[in-house]
């Protein structure tokens, strides 16, 4: 083989061998966090809570049955109206569970139980007569006027689109949107009772244990669908409604809100799956897998610089944040490609002296369109100020002064007036000395000697 052929194949091995590091080491585009299949769901909506920004969206404002999940309005106003009470008891009544149907614990009229019983029994278990039990209680003997609560309360919260007409969801009846549900949730979580109980796995009644009936917090309901980071909040199926599911999932220092509306329930068939917790699962894993924190901009980060005026040192000063600020992003996202930065400064030059840690506007960080976050800009350097040039300033600061700019104009009217006065005064002079002169040459000589004798004659 010649020397030439050796080389041109010792350099395609080479490069055959370096080919799958120079991919590897190639930066990964913010695209791998496209959002995931939600085509099984109506709508969902998935929320950063500490970032407070949604992650993704479908569908989230349109107007959905809104089958059980109008058990997480109320279960939470169960929670804010009862919590002081858990110890009381409760005798039950043909007309507390008259009217309840679907999934029941079967109460029976004249057995007794704790609010706290009765909670559980609502928002862990999910039973329909302790939700009614508690909305017939809170009520004042009135389910419906329970039901007027639960809109009076969606409305408080911001949940325009959200109906409700009974306190479980089984009349099929109630409407909500998933931005709603995201809403209300919102609003749970900051309930300690609430997110305690729809947390729990399981609660020991006197006749036995109960368990949750969200399959992605219990193993007990549905293991192929639990998942270790949920802790809530609500989950169940109707005709209309279908299968829905709000959760909570927590890992490290990252929490996640999701909320999956009307997704397709196969759960009678034969290995037919709850599409709510197949999305919801998917959207979890997708969320820890494809984003995390990323440093947009420090301290030594310059942002811009402005203009200075009044010093014959410096000409600009560098513009920076005074903080660090890192921001939740898809993974790969690069500063300057993905994310960009929307400034706005308070002023457009600076007159010395400046000082280091001025205050000067602000900057706001992009992404995707969408402002992520924020951070006020501060001067990083310092101007001294120009005595020279300070002097030369305020002269012509002086000359843009209206009560100089006044009295340059009553100067120039005055001097304009003057000069008229002495144009027109002057002319009249000349006037009168012409015609005088004129009159002197045309007087006869014998006149001029009578008026003007020789000199001894009188």
């Amino acid at each position: 083989m010649y020397p030439s052929r050796r080389a041109g194949v010792s350099c395609v091995l080479l490069l055959a061998l370096l080919l799958p590091v120079l991919l590897l080491s190639l930066p990964v585009s913010a695209e791998a966090a496209a959002f995931p299949d939600t085509s099984e769901a109506s709508a969902v909506y998935f929320y950063h809570l500490e970032s407070q920004r949604r992650i993704g969206a479908k569908n989230e404002t349109e107007r959905y049955p809104a089958g059980s999940t109008v058990k997480l309005l109320s279960g939470l106003i169960a929670c804010e109206r009862l919590q002081g009470q858990l110890d009381e008891t409760v005798q039950i009544t043909e007309e507390m569970i008259a009217d309840s149907t679907g999934h029941r614990y079967h109460m029976e009229a004249g057995e007794i139980y704790t609010v706290e019983q009765l909670l559980y029994l609502a928002v862990c278990g999910s039973y329909n007569d302790a939700y009614d039990t508690l909305a017939y209680l809170i009520g004042g003997g009135s389910v419906q006027e329970f039901v007027n609560l639960m809109n009076q309360r969606a409305a408080e919260l911001g949940a325009k689109s959200t109906t409700a007409t009974d306190p479980t969801g089984i009349a099929d009846s109630s409407f909500t949107s998933a931005e709603d549900l995201f809403r209300i949730a919102l609003s749970a979580v900051q309930n300690p009772l609430y997110m305690q109980i729809c947390g729990s796995e399981a609660y020991d009644m006197p006749e036995g244990r109960i368990y949750n009936r969200n399959a992605l917090v219990s193993k007990a309901t549905e293991d192929r669908y639990y998942n270790p980071y949920c802790s809530g909040l609500t989950a169940g199926s109707t005709t209309l409604g279908q299968a829905s599911v709000i959760t909570l999932a927590q890992k490290d220092n990252d929490s996640y809100l999701c909320v999956v509306l009307g997704a397709r329930d196969e759960s009678d068939e034969e290995g037919g799956e709850v599409y709510s917790y197949v999305v919801a699962n998917r959207l979890i894993d997708w969320g820890y897998d494809n984003f995390s924190y990323l440093e947009v901009l420090t301290p030594d980060t310059v942002v811009c610089t402005l203009p200075v005026t009044v010093s014959d040192l410096t000409d600009s000063v560098n513009v920076s944040p005074d903080a660090s600020l890192s921001l939740y992003v898809p993974v790969g996202a690069e500063v300057g490609r993905d994310i960009t930065f929307s400034i706005r400064l308070m002023y457009d030059e600076l007159e010395a002296p400046v000082r280091e840690g001025m205050h000067v506007g602000y900057v706001a960080v992009v992404y995707d369109g969408e402002i992520i976050g924020t951070a006020g800009l501060y001067t990083a350097g310092t101007a001294e100020r120009s005595s020279f040039v300070s002097q030369l300033m305020k002269i012509q600061s002086l000359t843009k002064s209206r009560k100089v700019r006044a009295g340059g104009i009553f100067f120039l009217v005055a001097l304009v007036g003057w000069l008229l006065t002495e144009t027109l005064v002057a002319r009249h002079r000349r006037h009168k000395w012409d015609k005088y002169f004129s009159r002197k040459i045309d007087m006869p000589e014998t006149l001029l000697r009578r008026r003007n004798p020789p000199n001894g004659r009188k």
